[in-house]
């Protein structure tokens, strides 16, 4: 997920009419009708969305829903289903940290290693920062989940020669495979030191790449292999991969017009964003946190960057504080959400004030803005219903 440049500007456009009616209570049947309606008038309105889903679940509220509109794969002609896997984007951030801090909690690492502490110098070498090589040495485990190494982001950061950034090449060259080590590589060759360590913020893929190439030295496994055993299977979250390490169908992604499923190129995503799931299983991963497993959802919010990603949009070690006063005056009585978000239009949100949780995808490049403004009006048809 990128920065959400002119969000305000879409906040104040469609803020005064999130208002209206927010004091008027409804029952459960009316919210959960709202909800459909909503989700389905985007997929009818809006051509670029072909398809989406959308999970709202609060015991405090008795409502419990899964809708799904759209066609989930246009060659076969599938309907989007409430159980269709979808790819999760930048929400496997989310997973990757989660590895990262149990691993720390159990004493196998320390957030405040050095990555010259765990990887070769021969990978690192090389990487464009501010000081230059003896800098690398600052640059922790700590400061890339929070996104502060000073690193560029090789997705869709500006290269320093012109050359296309991975975000593009996956249009323009879509049979190209990715392993970490190429794209890092790619970064050495085309891109430019973003800051100092610890400087300033800047969301960076390459954080979350060097992140999982930490676990697997800290592991001794790949970084599939430890996804699994430390979340999927322990959660029981059947239905949740690495998708560039296995065949099994997901819904189709867009960029734009270009559907991006399936191509060699995707294979960009790893530890980034590199999983397919479903929002089901999104559901049991964020109540699991809630729970304190594999680690509590606390733990990601020791260290909150005010403002990061948007006005009112805070970022933590990969968790997302959306705050709806600090986006407009005109949604101060909106609560905040806790969770994370995919440049896919796909997302996962803990509300507290509500004890919900809200998941979904757009799987469509152009909705990494618009699917904020979405979780907004979710959040006015979960305050009608707050007792």
């Amino acid at each position: 997920m990128r920065a959400i440049h002119c969000l305000f500007i879409l906040i104040l456009v469609f803020g005064t009419a999130f208002m209206i009616g927010c004091s008027r209570s409804i029952e459960i049947e009316h919210a959960e009708d709202e909800l459909e309606t909503l989700l389905r008038k985007t997929v009818v309105k809006d051509k670029s969305v072909r398809n989406a889903v959308l999970l709202v679940e609060s015991p405090t509220l008795g409502i419990n829903g899964v809708w799904a509109a759209g066609i989930a794969d246009e060659r076969s002609g599938d309907a989007m289903t409430a159980a269709s896997p979808f790819l999760s984007a930048s929400i496997g951030k989310l997973f990757t940290a989660t590895l990262v801090i149990s691993l720390a909690q159990e004493g196998v690492l320390s957030l405040d290693d050095s990555i010259v502490d765990w990887l070769d110098a021969s990978l690192i070498a090389g990487l464009p920062i501010q000081g230059g090589e003896t800098a690398l040495g600052n640059v922790t485990i700590r400061r890339l989940l929070a996104q502060r190494s000073g690193f560029p982001d090789y997705f869709e950061g500006k290269t320093a020669d012109r050359a296309p950034s991975i975000s593009e090449l996956l249009v323009e060259a879509p049979e190209q495979s990715w392993t970490p080590v190429l794209l890092l590589d790619y970064v050495k060759s085309h891109y430019e030191p973003a800051g100092a360590p610890g400087e300033a913020f800047l969301y960076a893929d390459t954080n979350y790449d060097l992140l999982g190439l930490i676990v697997q030295e800290a592991s001794g496994q790949p970084l599939h292999e430890v996804m699994a055993e430390r979340i999927f299977i322990p959660l029981g979250l059947q239905n949740t991969w690495m998708h560039a390490r296995s065949d099994a169908p997901y819904a189709d992604v867009w960029i734009g017009d270009f559907n991006a499923a399936r191509i060699p190129a995707l294979s960009l995503d790893w530890a980034g964003g590199g999983l397919a799931t479903t929002v089901g299983d999104l559901r049991i991963f964020l109540r699991s946190l809630l729970d304190g497993r594999p680690t509590s959802l606390d733990s990601f919010q020791i260290d909150w960057t005010e403002d990061a990603i948007a006005r009112g949009i805070d970022y933590g070690y990969g968790l997302w504080r959306i705050r709806p006063g600090g986006i407009s005056f005109l949604l101060k009585s909106y609560p905040e959400i806790l969770g994370v978000s995919g440049s896919t239009g796909s997302f996962v949100y803990w509300a507290p004030e509500y004890d919900a949780v809200i998941a979904g995808s757009f799987n469509q490049t152009e909705y990494r803005k618009k699917h904020v403004v979405f979780l907004i009006k979710v959040l006015r048809v979960l305050g009608r219903l707050a007792p």
